[in-house]
């Protein structure tokens, strides 16, 4: 092997070292958000505490991929698509890592909703089949977005930027159906709990994060399309969820 074939073999081994660490954060991250809807649908503290304390692998991922891109772009200065990918896992991970802080927050008010659990009102019993619902869609969407990226698939990334108004329109529903239950047991209940306000303001918060993570899971899509053709998308993503969604959106 000449020299300039050992050069390019091991920025091969580099970039797919990169790859390889995208990959377990994403899969990381998958799992997290997984293990957070199964605590929130059982009420199980132990699984939540568990989920909230492996969040920090996830940053450390993010870190590892942060630093390895950098030493890349300082040892082997690349040029054009090389470049685009280097940069491109890096706005990866920064996604990756805001959907394991989402599940970690869902965690969070899981905790909080299963001490409290004496006191929830019908309402909350029968929204949370649905937000599990919503949650599978949304951990889907990640799912899918990071195998368009293990395959280099730009149709399958186009294809979760399209879809992304169907887990809104789903957010729009759950979301409706929960402040429509909840005003109704809390005119039955004259009000008289603070936690029942308390615990359906937490479904409320859960399902805005659900929404959220389908937000990045789009972005992803987005960077893999660049990745692979050089060009940003200009034109608007598709949206749906109507006014709930839009109302509130951050």
């Amino acid at each position: 092997m000449n020299k300039g074939e050992h050069i390019v073999s091991s920025f091969d081994n580099d970039l797919s070292g990169l790859e390889r660490d995208l990959l377990a954060m994403g899969g990381l991250a998958e799992s997290q958000l997984q293990g957070a809807l199964e605590a929130l649908v059982k009420f199980d503290i132990e699984s939540a505490e568990s989920i909230i304390a492996r969040d920090s692998e996830i940053d450390e991922h993010e870190r590892k991929i942060e630093t390895g891109a950098l030493s890349i772009i300082a040892r082997r200065q690349p040029m054009a698509n090389d470049l685009r990918y280097v940069f491109g896992n890096v706005k990866i991970a920064g996604s990756l890592e805001r959907i394991g802080d989402y599940a970690k927050n869902i965690s969070k008010r899981t905790i909080v909703m299963s001490q409290h659990s004496s006191a929830l009102i019908p309402s909350d019993l029968e929204s949370l089949p649905e937000v599990g619902a919503l949650g599978a869609m949304a951990q889907r969407t990640v799912n899918q977005v990071m195998d368009s990226f293990a395959t280099r698939d730009a149709l399958k990334a186009e294809m979760v930027w399209q879809h992304d108004h169907k887990l809104d329109d789903k957010v729009a529903r759950v979301m409706s159906s929960v402040i429509s239950n909840m005003s109704q047991d809390l005119i039955r209940l004259e009000g008289q709990n603070v936690a029942d306000i308390e615990n359906s303001t937490h479904l409320l918060f859960i399902i805005k994060n659900l929404e959220r993570v389908g937000d990045h899971a789009t972005n992803i899509a987005e960077v893999i399309q660049f990745q692979l053709s050089g060009n940003w998308k200009t034109a608007e993503r598709p949206k749906g969820g109507g006014k709930i969604s839009a109302a509130g959106s951050s």
